[in-house]
């Protein structure tokens, strides 16, 4: 809790304050500033603070045959079945998505209608598709027109192109 420097009581703060002072001053009830890659969630008692972006994909261990990615989230796939993952109708330029291969069988990244994705100099089609051929291939993808385009931004392995 804050002190009011004029009267020296405690000072109510709100959810996710803390004290932030300064040189030669009291602290004063405040809230930390989220920044670029960074959120900030304040509740009651508590300051959760975050990265977004790249590195801080939400990675998920998959082990059915079928996964409908979600943006900003990497799949690890564990079944021993090939298993299909499927990239949402709608996704903002940024948006990231990553397959790393587990499971036996490997994996296929599914596209809609109207969405391609770029591997260097090969593109699927529309509504096309990348297939793994080895169990550890893995692919790191970015949206860089929302809802239609994505690139191959980093991977490992030899995959199929459709």
């Amino acid at each position: 809790m804050a002190t009011n420097n004029s009267i020296n009581q405690p000072q109510l703060v709100s959810n996710g304050q803390i004290a932030i002072g300064g040189s030669g001053n009291n602290g004063v009830a405040a809230t930390i500033t989220a920044g670029t890659g960074v959120s900030v969630t304040n509740g009651a008692g508590s300051i959760t603070i975050a990265s977004t972006g790249v590195g801080s994909l939400v990675w998920n261990d998959v082990s059915g045959t079928t996964q409908a990615a979600v943006i900003n989230n990497g799949y690890i796939i564990s079944n021993a079945g090939q298993t299909t993952v499927t990239l949402p109708a709608t996704a903002a330029e940024g948006s990231v998505f990553a397959i790393a291969g587990k499971g036996a069988a490997g994996w296929i990244l599914q596209m809609n209608t109207g969405q391609t994705c770029h591997f260097g100099s090969s593109a699927s089609s529309s509504a096309g598709s990348a297939t793994s051929t080895n169990q550890y291939d893995s692919v790191t993808i970015v949206c860089v027109t929302a809802n239609t385009t994505f690139v191959a931004i980093a991977g490992w392995g030899n995959l199929t192109i459709a």
